[in-house]
């Protein structure tokens, strides 16, 4: 099963590869290290190179978090002098794992998206080690884990859910008597009465691929159609047109318009510069996913930001959407040792104090019970989320080459402008790249 998902992907990693055109992240300090120049073999070393302890390579997705991790695997390496823990961050998030797994190259201990279409289909084929009798997967949130499971296992072990909203700098509404907008209309007359005062309203960084894709999808659920999963699957069976429906063009539209208001070269935008903006003060609002929290504060610590919803665009109101941010599988081609070793850095992880810990540096939603949740930002989005105003992200029943492909598409919208050949293109990868999703058995 193995090698049948190795040859698909491999054409699927040129794709991203070809497609994404930006980094995803940046190589961690000591003891972390680069994932294009790291081998399994060579991160989880011989006994020789690691002085007779078992070695495990941690591959993370997440370089907004390179310290908490550094200093959370420190910790663990002083508990348990018999393992050796090497760090290695992404260089373009799952483009960089699906090049990995077509090389046979899988690392022992494995940062995934268990909600996202691309990741489930590796636990189906069996690159990750099963572990749904683990002891530390009762810390966990029951009702996630429910939605984690693949053919009635579970594959991961999530940490922290995210989620996505509307930050603004609360220092510039105050002094201009600006209220949160609560409609559209509402937030173009705040967009308005920004630029009149000499004041960007919003920065986009419309280069990363990433960004886009999670831009794209969580707004057309939260603000568009809380059940666009069902559009795509009647899309397939000819009942129902992206190209003809008036709120997808509507979105299209305010994608635009909301572009009016930012930064002129958008797409020459990567994360850093846009952020800069925003935590700067050059900028007034930032539309973003709760993982933005750790970066503001690490940019500008006295920054006074807040983060709540967007507009509606079509619906009635706004979730919050999302997917899990943080959760860790094992790889099956581990030996005995390095599958213990691996074990015990996740039972460390959801230990009460160091779960604690995470949680306070992370700033996403903790999925672990027990644990208090301290990011007054994000408490707004944090009550949509418990009153069940929250849905997954469509990267749950998207795959990779149909977001990566669609990155293109909302790139050309935002360069030419062109709605008709937008909405065209939608439909086409839809059709093209979504399978209805069959029953797990």
């Amino acid at each position: 099963m193995k090698k049948r998902f190795t040859a698909c992907m491999i054409g699927a990693t040129l794709l991203t590869a070809a497609l994404t055109g930006c980094s995803g992240g940046k190589t961690a300090d000591a003891p972390a290290s680069s994932a294009d120049q790291t081998t399994a073999a060579e991160a989880a070393s011989t006994d020789a190179a690691s002085g007779g302890k078992v070695a495990i390579e941690l591959f993370h997705q997440k370089p907004e978090n390179v310290e908490l991790y550094n200093t959370l695997v420190n910790k663990f390496m002083e508990e348990n002098p018999d393992i050796q823990v090497n760090v290695t961050l992404a260089e373009s998030t799952t483009t960089t794992l699906i090049s990995r797994v077509a090389a046979g190259n899988i690392p022992q201990l494995v940062s995934v998206f268990p909600w996202n279409a691309s990741y489930k289909d590796m636990f189906r084929e069996g690159l990750f080690m099963d572990l749904t009798d683990q002891d530390f997967m009762k810390r966990v949130t029951p009702s996630v884990l429910e939605r984690c499971e693949v053919n009635g296992k579970q594959y991961s072990l999530p940490l922290t859910t995210n989620s996505f909203g509307l930050y603004y700098n609360v220092d510039i509404f105050n002094e201009l008597g600006l209220t949160i907008p609560k409609t559209m209309d509402e937030m173009w007359g705040v967009c308005d009465k920004l630029v009149e005062a000499g004041i960007q309203p919003f920065s986009f960084p419309d280069k990363k691929a990433v960004r886009i894709n999670q831009q794209f999808d969580r707004m057309l659920i939260g603000c568009v159609d809380h059940d666009f999963y069902s559009k795509c699957d009647e899309q397939i069976n000819g009942s129902y047109n992206i190209k003809d429906d008036p709120n997808i063009r509507k979105y299209a539209e305010t994608i635009l318009k909301l572009r009016e208001y930012g930064n002129p070269d958008s797409l020459g935008y990567d994360d850093e510069p846009a952020y800069e903006e925003f935590t700067s003060g050059k900028s007034a609002m930032y539309i973003d996913g709760s993982w933005a929290v750790t970066t503001f504060e690490t940019m500008n610590p006295d920054l006074n930001f807040n983060c709540t919803a967007i507009p509606a665009i079509t619906t009635d109101d706004f979730w919050t959407c999302g997917t899990v941010d943080t959760a860790y599988s094992i790889s099956a081609d581990c030996t005995p040792e390095q599958q213990d070793a691996c074990i015990r850095f996740l039972d460390f992880l959801v230990r009460e104090d160091i779960a604690q810990e995470f949680s306070d540096g992370d700033k996403n939603p903790t999925l672990i019970q027990g644990v208090e949740y301290n990011v007054p930002q994000l408490k707004e989005i944090n009550d949509y989320i418990d009153e069940g105003r929250f849905a997954p992200s469509l990267a749950s029943i998207w795959t990779q080459d149909l977001r990566n492909s669609l990155v293109v598409s909302v790139q050309a919208l935002i360069l030419d402008k062109d709605v008709d050949t937008f909405l065209d293109e939608f439909q086409s990868l839809v059709e093209e790249y979504y399978t209805p999703a069959e029953s797990e058995s």
